[in-house]
């Protein structure tokens, strides 16, 4: 589930460059203080098949209302063998995809980093597993040794920084030799040659990548009706139009700017060769 303060900040950071870095902090830190319910540990769009030849990933009953979400996320390491590897994922937000994948991909540890010190306080008290931590930081000033990770996850999240190109070297300093970035974002579809070239003078190499717009529009449709229960029952009513609008249910601006390819949907697999 998405935050209306996520998501009208996303926006803006699309159409206005500048107002990333100075206000994302308190973004991220209001969205958490309005969210105190546990179950709200995911904040993506989601990933639907489209054709039924994608085998969904297997699920414990207490996770299927996550399904969608997880599934971004399944898509996005398909292929990598994350068993004893160690992951960070940037931008980890309130803890449920960081959460997941030590659950069912089993590797040795798993940080989660976010630019809220609220939303890392919420995962701290809601979203605990061994093996699994979770630090504040800054995805432009990773706070770790060269070197440190097998595996840099990020999702949906990249287009709320400041610098592309600043993350994307401390990605590639923060991974070790050999090692993955695994990424997904959504831009406007006029920044899209922007962020090829970003990535390919990254230093890292794109093994793979990926439209995957109507499948975020499949799963936003798939999940209307249980983001607007939960909006229904738990957000306070000064925000739940605005809420609605931006969490990207049927008929909202964002569901419509994907469906019209105004703003479009990739997925990468880069290497530190």
């Amino acid at each position: 589930m998405v935050s209306v303060l996520v998501k009208i900040y996303a926006l803006l950071c699309i159409v206005l460059p500048v107002f990333r870095k100075t206000t994302r902090r308190w973004m991220y830190d209001t969205m958490s203080r309005v969210l105190k319910q546990d179950h709200w540990i995911f904040m993506n769009y989601g990933f639907a098949g489209l054709d039924g030849s994608e085998q969904k990933p297997l699920l414990e009953a207490s996770d299927e209302a996550y399904r969608l979400s997880w599934q971004l996320y399944d898509h996005l390491i398909q292929g990598i063998d994350l068993r004893k590897k160690s992951i960070l994922e940037i931008g980890s937000g309130r803890g449920g995809g960081a959460s997941m994948i030590e659950k069912y991909c089993k590797p040795g540890k798993v940080v989660g980093l976010d630019y809220s010190s609220y939303a890392v306080e919420f995962c701290k008290r809601n979203v605990t597993r061994e093996g699994l931590s979770f630090v504040r930081g800054d995805a432009e000033n990773l706070p770790f040794d060269n070197e440190s990770f097998d595996t840099v996850i990020n999702v949906e999240s990249s287009h709320c920084y400041a610098s592309m190109t600043r993350f994307l070297s401390e990605v590639k300093k923060v991974l070790r030799p050999g090692g993955f970035f695994l990424f997904t974002d959504f831009r406007g579809s006029g920044a899209v040659d922007l962020l090829e070239r970003q990535l390919k003078d990254s230093g890292m190499t794109i093994l793979k990548r990926r439209e995957i717009t109507t499948n975020v529009v499949k799963a936003l449709s798939e999940d209307h009706d249980r983001r607007m229960e939960l909006i229904s029952r738990d957000v306070p009513g000064f925000f739940k139009s605005q809420f609605r609008e931006f969490a990207g249910v049927k008929d909202s601006v964002v569901y419509k700017k994907f469906k019209n390819r105004d703003i479009v949907y990739y997925s990468y697999i880069l290497q530190k060769t």
